[in-house]
C-alpha cells in the first residue's frame, strides 16, 4: 500500500513492506532537502511503523545532513523498531561506514523479502 508522498522532492516512494515501511530516496540529500526528509521520517517513527527500510540506491549525492537524518531515524527506531538501509554506491557506503563517525548502520545491498508477523495459535 503506497503512502501519500510528502513535499520533499527527494522521496521517490513510500510503501508498506511486510510489517514495516519502505522509503525510497533519490537525488541529492543535502542541507536543502534533509529537513523535509527528516520531518517525514519523524512522522513515520511517531506512527510506530516498526521496521523502517530506507533505500538509498537512487541517491546521487549525500552530505553530512543526510548522514545526520539517517542517524536520527536510527535513534528514533531503537525503541520498538528497526532501521535498515539499502545502499550499493561505494562513495555513500564509505561515508556511512567511516570509522570516525561511529554510526554502525545495518546496511543491505538489496531489498530483503518482507517480514511477516508471526502467527498465533488459535
Amino acid at each position: 500500500m503506497p503512502f501519500p508522498l510528502p513535499a520533499a522532492r527527494c522521496i521517490a516512494s513510500v510503501h508498506t513492506h511486510g510489517t514495516g515501511v519502505l522509503v525510497r530516496l533519490c537525488g541529492e540529500i543535502d542541507l536543502a532537502t534533509a529537513p523535509d526528509v527528516t520531518a517525514y521520517l519523524d512522522t513515520l517513527s511517531h506512527a510506530g511503523s516498526g521496521e523502517l527500510l530506507i533505500d538509498l540506491r537512487q541517491v546521487e549525492f549525500m552530505d553530512g545532513s543526510g548522514v545526520r537524518l539517517l542517524n536520527r531515524a536510527r535513534a528514533r527506531a531503537r525503541g520498538d523498531g528497526r532501521l535498515r538501509l539499502i545502499c550499493t554506491d561505494p562513495v555513500t557506503l564509505r561515508l556511512l561506514r567511516h570509522p570516525s563517525l561511529h554510526l554502525w548502520f545495518e546496511i543491505l545491498d538489496h531489498l530483503p523479502p518482507p517480514t511477516v508477523p508471526p502467527r498465533t495459535a488459535a
